[in-house]
């Protein structure tokens, strides 16, 4: 089943809310400790674990988590490594396959508790993380889910210089990014709340752009490949990260059950944009989702 087109139903969601969060934490290999939230469902239809993206941590996505277990799933985000609550530096990593590593025992040690077979859903930095994850088929996985995707980034050639010094002087030390805080959501109160957020950290080393643009390359070369449902659900006037690249990866998967949804001037952070552009992305994910858990 291939899906090229989106109803648009402009509707909140309902009022239910989310039990009580459980808070927790795993200690990866190197000793890192890995904080996560989830959500049990006391009636689950399946599982979904979620991951954030580059300089952010997973408390922005409550909301996001609510529709998921609306729709019978239970839920668990983390914070990726050098994010958040979890340890290690700020915005680096020690190894180039450490978010690879720390997302695969956040997965098999839910899928134990839950006996649940996980969809897995990422978003910007997060999404990339998630597809390269599933293109591995390290762990088995329910379903692909994708909101605005690094599948590609733009480099200007002093960028790329810089990286390049970057990565033979120093590459585990992270700089501030310079990507436009103002351009994540048409809503000024998220704007200004990601801007306050004391978790938020806005910093990049060469270590995770190299690993970045590594994944990149991997992902796209293995997208003939990949065999998992997928939805994409790609911002149109993304200033973090280039679209093309999650619609050439798109084009490169079989046509098995693949669907694309494209929101033409929604900025980078679908699910935290302005009800104009939220609702519509929402109801495309409870579409998919409702198509899926039959």
């Amino acid at each position: 089943m291939v899906w090229f087109h989106c109803t648009y139903l402009h509707r909140p969601l309902t009022s239910m809310t989310l039990p009580i969060e459980q808070n927790g934490a795993l200690q990866a290999a190197d000793g890192t400790q890995l904080y996560y939230r989830q959500w049990r469902h006391p009636q689950p239809r399946g599982a979904v674990v979620m991951v954030h993206g580059l300089g952010e941590h997973s408390g922005r996505y409550t909301q996001l988590a609510l529709l998921f277990y609306e729709a019978g799933l239970s839920v668990r985000m983390h914070d990726q490594r050098g994010h958040g609550h979890s340890g290690g530096a700020r915005g680096s990593l020690r190894h180039s396959d450490d978010y690879l590593a720390d997302l695969k025992l956040i997965v098999d040690d839910f899928s134990r508790h839950t006996q649940q077979v996980p969809f897995l859903f990422g978003h910007s930095m997060g999404g990339l993380v998630a597809t390269r994850f599933a293109c591995s088929g390290v762990a088995e996985l329910r379903g692909l889910l994708l909101s605005s995707p690094a599948l590609a980034i733009r480099l200007s050639g002093f960028q790329r210089r810089l990286l390049a010094l970057s990565t033979c002087i120093a590459p585990g030390l992270a700089l501030p990014t310079g990507l436009p805080a103002q351009k994540v959501s048409h809503d000024e109160q998220i704007v200004q709340a990601a801007r306050s957020d004391t978790l938020n950290h806005g910093r990049v080393s060469a270590r995770v752009i190299n690993f970045m643009l590594t994944s990149m390359a991997q992902v796209q070369a293995q997208a003939s490949s990949f065999r998992l449902p997928l939805l994409m659900q790609v911002a149109g006037d993304d200033a973090f990260v280039d679209p093309e690249g999650s619609r050439a990866f798109f084009a490169q998967v079989p046509d098995i059950d693949k669907s694309f949804c494209y929101y033409q001037d929604a900025y980078h952070e679908i699910f935290n944009e302005s009800p104009a552009y939220r609702w519509p992305a929402q109801q495309d994910l409870k579409s998919w989702l409702v198509a899926h858990m039959k």
